[in-house]
């Protein structure tokens, strides 16, 4: 009877820990009647069937709670029916907000529960999670605003046998980008034809015809330790001189950034390896068809691109025998600017995840709550990372996926993944876009760096919530 007490309290010590949350005891209610709660979560991408066990779950441990879920597939429509609903005091009670949202959308949600801390979170998720989820108010007291189920960044998919066949000494991409600069002129083949090459080295270089151009962009400037904003996040500064380099010159790692990218689509740079006729502009598929066909040795992207490719390969290859195999697909860690065996704390990755958070209209935002920490418990979270291969952002999960052969390296990169705070991401987006179209069409770098920072800085508002916010906030 002893033994069977002491387990008894173990579990119930258990439910109350995950997460860090505590689990409220819940009243009696029942389908159809007075008192029966009802939640609506919004969410991008995921499917209702990922959830559904989920939320069968969850409502055979809170009977009296039912969850209407609702998927989205276009970000921009979901953004603005989020904002528009919210201010007519509608919309759901759960909905899921990228990370880069939620310093700008902070206000719209309902925090965590004081018995949540900051101790119990950082011990429970990785660090980004930290810095992206947890905001100060005008008091400057810490405030959680979710709890995020899988954290993704970018990472770098090669041709395994196109590394075999020419750099077979290693294999597979190095860990620097000089590095990669010259395994791209070992791999890349050039020929008379109107792509200019039989095979590109790496899909970089432009914006209007690479899925993921401004998000690797931003890589370049994390990677070089480019401050983006003042330290007031009052104004965008990644485009100004940032201290005295070892040489004693100012040192720009905006400006270099920049320069390092576009290269890869300048005919007149050295590192020229993709052109406006290697991917088409108008096509959904973009690089990750010329991947597909084999010819590219390389492109960039988050942890679902591999299926995305593989499916690709399938539909090529039912019309054009010359596609690649599937298993010619490899992934790597991304490459970093500062070597990693040479310098602790500079390597990063660009995070993008998008997590889940109670809005502030909800009438039920207790019972809001207790669902997301029960779909974010370990249980949960590793369920859908089995269903999605997304990695895990809990701590607990990451060294039973780091050894998965092609998922492997995203749980490896969540721990030093990092990430850009936006006012509005789609003017943000817009602007690094123009930036890098600029380069390609011969303007400065210099010249079309400091006009995207000017286009930024139009968009931080000088006494709105976004610098006021980030003032408390370091």
């Amino acid at each position: 009877m002893l033994k069977k007490i002491i387990a008894q309290i173990a579990i119930l010590i258990l439910l109350f820990s995950i997460s860090g949350c505590q689990k409220k005891e819940q009243p009696s209610k029942k389908v159809g009647s007075a008192n029966f709660t009802e939640l609506t979560v919004y969410n991008m991408f995921d499917n209702e069937d990922i959830f559904e066990p989920m939320l069968q779950a969850f409502k055979s441990a809170n009977p009296g709670i039912k969850v209407n879920y609702r998927k989205f597939n276009d970000v921009d429509e979901y953004r603005d029916l989020i904002v528009n609903e919210l201010a007519e005091g509608q919309g759901p009670d759960v909905f899921f907000l990228h990370n880069s949202w939620f310093l700008m959308d902070h206000k719209k949600l309902m925090p965590a529960p004081t018995s949540v801390t900051r101790e119990s979170f950082e011990a429970t998720y990785v660090d980004i999670a930290t810095k992206d989820l947890i905001i100060k108010d005008e008091t400057g007291i810490d405030q959680i605003y979710s709890f995020p189920l899988y954290i993704d960044t970018l990472a770098l998919y090669y041709n395994k046998k196109y590394y075999n066949e020419k750099i077979p000494e290693r294999g597979k991409p190095p860990r620097t980008w000089s590095e990669l600069e010259e395994d791209i002129f070992k791999l890349k083949k050039e020929d008379n034809s109107f792509e200019r090459f039989k095979v590109a080295g790496i899909a970089m270089g432009r914006a209007d015809n690479i899925l993921r151009a401004k998000e690797i962009f931003l890589t370049l400037l994390l990677q070089s330790g480019t401050k983006f904003y003042d330290e007031k996040y009052g104004r965008a500064i990644f485009g100004q001189a940032q201290g005295i380099n070892s040489f004693g010159k100012p040192n720009t790692p905006g400006l270099d950034s920049l320069s390092m990218y576009t290269g890869y689509g300048l005919p007149t740079s050295r590192n020229y390896t993709w052109n406006l006729f290697l991917s088409d502009v108008n096509s959904a598929e973009q690089e990750v068809d010329t991947f597909a066909r084999g010819k590219v040795a390389m492109i960039l992207g988050y942890s679902y691109l591999y299926e995305d490719i593989a499916r690709q390969i399938n539909t090529i290859a039912k019309r054009n025998p010359s596609a690649i195999e599937v298993t010619d697909i490899a992934v790597a860690e991304i490459p970093q600017v500062f070597n990693p065996e040479e310098s602790v704390g500079n390597m990063a990755t660009l995070a993008s995840y998008f997590s889940p958070a109670v809005a502030r209209t909800s009438e039920h935002p207790n019972e809001a709550w207790l669902l997301i920490n029960f779909i974010t418990n370990q249980e949960n979270s590793r369920y859908y990372n089995q269903k999605t291969k997304r990695p895990a952002a809990r701590r607990d999960l990451i060294e039973e996926q780091v050894n998965d052969p092609i998922y492997g390296v995203f749980a490896k990169q969540v721990g030093y993944a990092q990430s850009i705070p936006m006012t509005n991401p789609i003017k943000y987006n817009e602007a690094f876009e123009e930036m890098i179209n600029k380069v390609i069409a011969t303007v400065p770098v210099k010249t079309a760096l400091k006009e995207g920072e000017d286009q930024i800085n139009a968009l931080i508002p000088t006494d709105g919530v976004f610098p006021k916010v980030k003032e408390v906030t370091k």
